[in-house]
């Protein structure tokens, strides 16, 4: 309404001025006529902006009920599902979580990935998790939850694709098997400062990289350098045997 009153100020002083100065150069029945028709001509213009004030109140009227009736609706369908707008707004950043976590993996290469496949096993616990909450069957956020899986899938998959290959671990005696020795070999990375990859990629197995025994089979991941992780793990594993050999190995 500020607009409206605004607008129609500006018209009646610029009619008042323009009959002003026309008025020096007409008769008075020519003067007054001028001013009747500078009037009506307001009378309109301020008709038509009550008109559009009122289009503009019923459209802002309508697009309030709008809103309260898709509110109610809203209300009603998590009521369907036992849930209520805090505990949706959770589970929705609880996804966002989610996307972000498999952004993040699906940038690493396959080296990297394999050095982190334990995070992909994270992410499926989380999606798992979602598939629980009632609010996954509605249909935007199952067929979110669908498209993560399927990412999760893929990742899984290019893994697959990396060639992973296996080492089964001999006797000491006879091949000489330890990290060091494995990771020199040929056939796996014909470089033996390479052995972090193997300990890392088997943490399940390898608890202390000085020890391996024979019919372990190892997972080798691709060769390529070091990752930030192992190189963490190999800073980590000479701090300790330093730790060590100044207490004499106690």
């Amino acid at each position: 309404m500020n607009v409206v009153r605004t607008f129609s100020l500006i018209i009646t002083l610029a009619l008042v001025m323009v009959s002003a100065v026309a008025a020096q150069e007409m008769t008075k029945d020519e003067w007054q006529r001028q001013i009747n028709e500078n009037t009506a001509k307001r009378n309109e213009l301020r008709a038509k902006l009550n008109a559009l004030q009122a289009e503009v109140d019923k459209l802002k009227k309508d697009d309030a009920d709008k809103a309260a009736a898709l509110k109610k609706c809203n209300d009603e369908i998590l009521a369907l599902v036992e849930a209520t707008p805090e505990s949706e707004r959770a589970f929705a950043a609880m996804l966002d979580q989610i996307d972000s976590k498999i952004n993040e993996l699906a940038r690493l290469s396959n080296q990297d990935l394999w050095a982190r496949k334990g995070e992909i096993d994270d992410v499926q616990k989380m999606i798992d998790e979602a598939r629980k909450n009632k609010l996954s069957l509605l249909p935007k956020y199952y067929d979110r939850i669908k498209e993560q899986q399927n990412r999760v899938d893929a990742l899984r998959k290019s893994l697959e694709g990396a060639g992973m290959q296996t080492y089964t671990v001999g006797t000491w005696a006879r091949d000489r098997d330890c990290l060091w020795n494995i990771a020199k070999k040929p056939a796996i990375y014909n470089n033996a400062f390479l052995w972090p990859k193997i300990w890392q990629g088997n943490k399940d197995q390898i608890k202390n990289p000085d020890i391996i025994k024979p019919g372990q089979k190892l997972k080798i991941p691709p060769k390529g350098d070091l990752t930030n992780e192992e190189k963490a793990a190999v800073r980590s594993y000479w701090q300790r045997k330093q730790a060590q050999a100044g207490t004499g190995g106690q």
